[in-house]
């Protein structure tokens, strides 16, 4: 597991969901949390050491290693993030993309398929679809969205790229369908590795 070495662009309170002004933390520190200190820096990930890069999703993906937050569509991407997933592009390697992170790549690989979910707020019985907007980024930057369920994954196999919404969807009790699109999308990068 990688992670840049840089401070976050703020620390959440998630008790509040609020960004607390008196704190400041890494976000390689905050990654070594959360793996349990197996963490590199990302600046020392090599594409000739993998066979595939997976890329989980999150808030960071939007805060931390681009500047969507901020500059929507014409954000910039942390330079190891945009040296990585062109390098694995160029080597044909796949790369697998979750929840928020399909925009990372539609920044810098113009042309691409990936799954972000829903293109509205459908809510339903199990669930809604509250980050909907960022679809249109997605389409923006010159990508191409395809819709799908949060228990499935879009596989652009001619980019060798697969995405899986996860938590663009909000549910209360059906986490299992994220856990599967997050099975599913993992199963189609191991497959198109050659693993």
């Amino acid at each position: 597991m990688y992670a840049p070495n840089q401070q976050q662009m703020h620390v959440i309170d998630h008790t509040r969901n609020q960004p607390m002004s008196d704190d400041s933390r890494n976000v390689m520190t905050e990654s070594a949390r959360l793996a349990r200190g197996k963490i590199q820096d990302l600046s020392r990930l090599d594409v000739n050491s993998f066979d595939a890069v997976i890329f989980p999703g999150g808030f960071g993906i939007t805060k931390n290693l681009s500047s969507y937050n901020n500059d929507g569509k014409d954000c910039k991407l942390n330079n190891d993030v945009e040296r990585i997933l062109k390098d694995f592009h160029r080597a044909r390697k796949p790369i697998g993309l979750s929840c928020t992170s399909p925009i990372l790549a539609c920044r810098v690989l113009p042309g691409i398929e990936v799954t972000m979910g829903h293109e509205r707020d459908e809510s339903s019985r199990w669930g809604r679809w509250p980050y909907y907007s960022m679809t249109q980024a997605v389409k923006n930057m010159g990508a191409k969205h395809m819709i799908r369920e949060p228990f499935e994954a879009h596989v652009d196999e001619k980019n060798r790229v697969v995405s899986t919404p996860a938590f663009m969807w909000e549910t209360d009790y059906h986490y299992h369908y994220i856990f599967d699109g997050i099975g599913n999308m993992v199963k189609h990068v191991l497959r198109m590795s050659g693993k």
